[in-house]
């Protein structure tokens, strides 16, 4: 393949290309890999158990793999939003059209202002590209799901001479049954028992016997079943016998007024008639069973995640092998076109600015210098600031209404307000059934996958607005700098005193920085299903929200501080603006090679004719310009 592929503005659509391949490459593998290994049995549909064994594996072979997942994911998200912002960069030719016409482009930051006003082609290729992401963050973390057994366990109540009495008059096939069994049980003492089965969501222990205090009148029933039902049940607690031996009425067990030392259950079912039916147990049988978790494999989703990889990489490779006519990338490519063939749309326009609230003046002519410090807000549109800084406030008000209910849930389960170290304690992505979302009979896949994927979705959205407002601040900053200090132009393609860039025009640490957040912010919720009464749900991580919160308001803060910032007035305002940019590159007929030299803003002595001094972007020595005088 020829080198210039690889050479100059089309190296980062190289490297581009090359990320969305090895994902895609990295997504097929799993795929082919994974299906011939999955367990079907008990599964609907096209899934399966990819790992079937102990919950502390399969929760780190979980986190391993949606930390992948979510890796590929912002790969290729910033992979997209780089391609994006090449398609929508303007050519020359399309920046003299619209000049023709007095309209003006961006230049340097990914533009929908740009899209009605570049070639159809590529306009066609930003949608193919924008629309294969939207299935990928929708479903792409829910292509692996973590299911665990729940235990749906009976309670037992009987003395423990009934249970080794051989003689036992009332004597039942579940008596038998037990009796059997009762090596397979273990003694726990009141509170540790309390402890063990205080809990809605319980995987490791399953039948408990409670061995009733010895005092007690002799069992003329037969009958030892006191509890039995779904933990996941949605009235009341899975734990409400526990407290059941209270004559008060239970509508949520509070296991901490249990007093252990005198715990009483309604046993009423083995009770002699007209005997108290308010037994004090004496000690538990517990029966421990093995904790059984699974990771999930959806083939469907991961199919769909594999196509619209394909189609992205697709447009990807031909975006970067078709694109022939070379593109203004950033504000160096620009400046470069400009001093190398000045525009005689903006002849004698030195002067023309594009403050962020108004209008251009295409009106040719004198303009006086006025200067005056602007903020860094100056060089992004107020719909871009306005759309970011809404998506920000947004996201932190979600999230702070989320946690809220999350809270009320928990406290309404528990009676109990969590601290911030019990909502620590509860860990990132636990399952627990008081923090599950229930949507009664509009629970399914579907909806779950949408709910899940949701917040990632409207992340990415969010991660592309700040992008696009740090690269609009930030080229504004890089415009100003030329009136300050010579220096050769930051190009895509450097030749002669030019500079190599390493990124469009979001510095690399601003840019990983922003990966971070983007990354740690993906771990709200993860699609949950629990066994084996099949709930397919999602659930939330009060600990992750605050989190998310935290580091929402600090990204807020930091963007909306940056944005306030002053910058000392050294060149006409808009660096992002075609028509500004262009004005100023009218530099004197004899210095033809400037592009490619050291350059800086200034003014220049008024050329033959001229009776005003003239303000251009020149090789040549330059002096500031001073406040209140004319040029031309």
């Amino acid at each position: 393949m020829p080198s210039q592929y690889f050479s100059g503005w089309r190296s980062g659509l190289a490297r581009c290309t090359a990320v969305a391949a090895a994902v895609t490459a990295v997504n097929v593998v799993f795929l082919v890999v994974a299906i011939p290994r999955l367990d079907t049995s008990g599964y609907s549909g096209m899934e399966g158990a990819m790992f079937s064994g102990g919950c502390n594996e399969a929760k780190q072979i979980s986190i391993w793999l949606h930390l992948a997942i979510n890796i590929l994911a912002t790969a290729l998200l910033g992979a997209g939003n780089y391609m994006q912002q090449v398609l929508t960069a303007p050519t020359r030719h399309e920046i003299d059209l619209a000049h023709g016409k007095r309209e003006y482009l961006d230049i340097g930051v990914s533009s929908f202002h740009n899209l009605s006003r570049i070639s159809r082609k590529r306009v066609v290729a930003w949608v193919v590209l924008a629309f294969s992401s939207l299935p990928i963050h929708l479903l792409y973390n829910s292509v692996v799901s973590f299911e665990t057994g729940v235990s749906r366990y009976t309670v037992y109540a009987a003395r423990w001479k009934d249970l080794n009495d051989p003689d036992f008059e009332f004597e039942t096939e579940l008596y038998q049954a037990l009796k059997t069994s009762l090596n397979e049980y273990e003694r726990l003492e009141n509170e540790e028992c309390i402890t063990n089965y205080a809990r809605k969501l319980m995987s490791d222990r399953g039948e408990v016997i409670l061995i009733l205090d010895p005092s007690i009148p002799d069992n003329k029933t037969g009958d030892i079943h006191i509890w039995g039902g779904d933990p996941l049940s949605s009235s009341g607690t899975a734990y409400d016998w526990i407290c059941d031996g209270s004559t008060q009425e239970v509508t949520t067990c509070d296991v901490s007024s249990v007093d252990p030392e005198n715990w009483k259950v309604n046993a009423g079912a083995v009770h002699v008639e007209g005997e108290e039916r308010y037994m004090r147990v004496d000690y538990c049988l517990s029966k421990p069973v093995s904790e059984h978790c699974r990771l999930i494999l959806s083939i469907p989703l991961l199919a769909i995640v594999v196509g619209c990889n394909v189609l992205k990489l697709v447009g990807l490779a031909l975006t970067w092998l078709s694109l022939d006519k070379k593109p203004l990338l950033i504000l160096g490519d620009a400046l470069a076109s400009f001093l190398e063939d000045p525009d005689p749309a903006t002849e004698g326009q030195c002067l023309l600015s594009k403050p962020s609230r108004q209008p251009v003046s295409w009106e040719a002519g004198p303009r006086v210098w006025l200067p005056k410090k602007h903020r860094w807000a100056t060089s992004v549109s107020p719909r871009r600031y306005g759309v970011t800084v809404f998506f920000c406030i947004s996201k932190v008000i979600a999230a702070s209404v989320l946690l809220q209910m999350g809270i009320s849930h928990i406290l309404a389960e528990t009676e109990v307000t969590p601290s911030l170290a019990d909502l620590w304690n509860r860990g990132f992505g636990e399952v627990r059934v008081d923090s599950l979302i229930f949507f009664g009979a509009f629970d399914g896949p579907i909806r779950m996958v949408l709910m899940s994927n949701l917040p990632q979705l409207i992340l990415s959205l969010l991660y592309a607005a700040i992008n696009g407002m740090w690269t609009a601040m930030l080229v504004g900053v890089e415009w100003n700098s030329y009136g300050m200090k010579r220096k050769g132009l930051r190009t895509t393609y450097p030749v002669g005193l030019q500079r190599k860039t390493y990124w469009l025009s979001l510095p690399l640490s601003i840019f990983f920085v922003r990966l971070v957040a983007h990354e740690d912010t993906l771990w709200t919720s993860l699609p949950e299903t629990s066994a084996p009464k099949v709930i397919t749900t999602c659930g939330y991580s009060p600990i992750a929200i605050i989190f998310s919160i935290v580091l929402g308001s600090l990204i807020l803060l930091i963007t909306i501080g940056a944005s306030l910032r002053m910058m000392k007035p050294a060149v006409p305002t808009g660096g992002t603006c075609s028509a500004v940019l262009s004005a100023a590159c009218h530099q004197p007929e004899s210095d033809e090679n400037a592009a490619s030299e050291l350059v800086k803003w200034g003014v220049i002595a008024g050329r033959d004719g001229e009776s005003l001094d003239h303000a251009c972007l020149t090789s040549w020595s330059v002096e500031v310009p001073k406040a209140g005088r004319w040029y031309q």
